[in-house]
């Protein structure tokens, strides 16, 4: 524990040199906030709208012409938008400028990026942050048939059990008195469990 806190104390430091302590305190409350996964949106899995589908017998038969011979050559693009409640809790306006994040889909990591973001928050609001996603699903998880793959993909938008197997990791960064200030640890969100915290950058 006390190395823990050491580590923590190390980016504090420097921060603090680069900064002011004002700045130092305004990492601190954005550390202390809250970062709540919201939910997926604009999913398209092969470049078929899937958001509005409850189930795979939804898909028409053209859609499935469609399916079939990318799920036979391993190659099914996951198109989405993965959505963060941020919460300000300072007394003045923040500035979140981009995002560091890593997406894991059943205790495992499949793609991680670095975006920039500009979202003004006011003080004590919450405003959404979103985050686009393509990736090849069959690179995600393993599917023994497609009739599970359609079962997952559609479950992100839902409240079922497969929208658990995501979770975000986030690294935000803030204008903090004109200074742009990265947290200097990931805080995951989304899913029921969390996971270990990627080594500092």
């Amino acid at each position: 524990m006390k190395k823990i806190l050491f580590l923590l104390s190390i980016p504090a430091l420097c921060l603090s040199l680069l900064t002011g302590c004002s700045s130092v305190k305004g990492v601190k409350n954005f550390s202390n906030s809250q970062f709540n996964y919201k939910d997926i949106t604009n999913i398209r899995l092969a470049n078929i709208e899937v958001s509005h589908i409850r189930t795979p017998k939804d898909l028409s038969y053209v859609d499935l012409l469609q399916l079939i011979p990318a799920f036979k050559d391993k190659s099914l693009g996951l198109n989405m938008n993965v959505n963060i409640n941020v919460t300000n809790p300072n007394a003045e306006e923040a500035k979140l400028e981009g995002v560091e994040y890593i997406i894991w889909v059943d205790e495992r990591e499949v793609i991680s990026g670095n975006m920039e973001k500009k979202i003004s928050i006011g003080a004590n609001q919450t405003e959404v942050l979103s985050i686009p996603v393509s990736v090849n699903l069959l690179n995600m998880a393993t599917f023994s048939t497609l009739d599970a793959l359609l079962e997952f993909a559609i479950g992100l938008a839902t409240d079922n059990p497969d929208a658990s197997r995501m979770k975000v990791s986030l690294k935000p960064y803030f204008n903090i008195g004109n200074k742009n200030v990265k947290m200097p640890f990931f805080v995951t969100v989304g899913g029921d469990k969390i996971m270990p915290k990627k080594e500092n950058k």
